[in-house]
């Protein structure tokens, strides 16, 4: 009995159950939920500092982009103060010029982002 030993090529996929009507995060699409744009104001503060005035430009489930002048590094701990709520943990994903890209450390309920979009 002779053996093949050749290599096999490795495949790698994603499997779901729901219906694919968006792309899965990658790369160039990193986020875990889809982003409703809405226009407020909010605080923002770093740990160990005073808050700030933020614009909110997008909110989901996961995190949040908004417009900022504080000079913040990518993977810093903040937290969100939206009108009506207690303060959120984020962590910045990204910084692009004075607007920053935040991941929530424990996400949204989705009814919560349902009540802060229809303010």
């Amino acid at each position: 009995m002779m053996h093949d030993h050749r290599q096999m090529a490795g495949l790698t996929g994603q499997l779901s159950t729901t219906a694919a009507t968006e792309p899965p995060p990658c790369a160039s699409n990193p986020r875990k939920a889809e982003r409703t744009h809405v226009e407020m104001d909010a605080g923002l503060r770093q740990r160990g500092a005073s808050g700030v005035s933020v614009h909110v430009l997008d909110l989901s489930t996961h995190g949040f982009r908004a417009s900022t002048h504080l000079d913040l590094q990518k993977g810093a701990d903040v937290w969100l103060k939206l009108p009506g709520l207690e303060a959120l943990h984020a962590r910045v994903a990204w910084i692009n010029g004075y607007l920053i890209g935040c991941e929530f450390v424990r996400p949204l309920h989705p009814a919560v982002l349902q009540m802060m979009v229809r303010k």
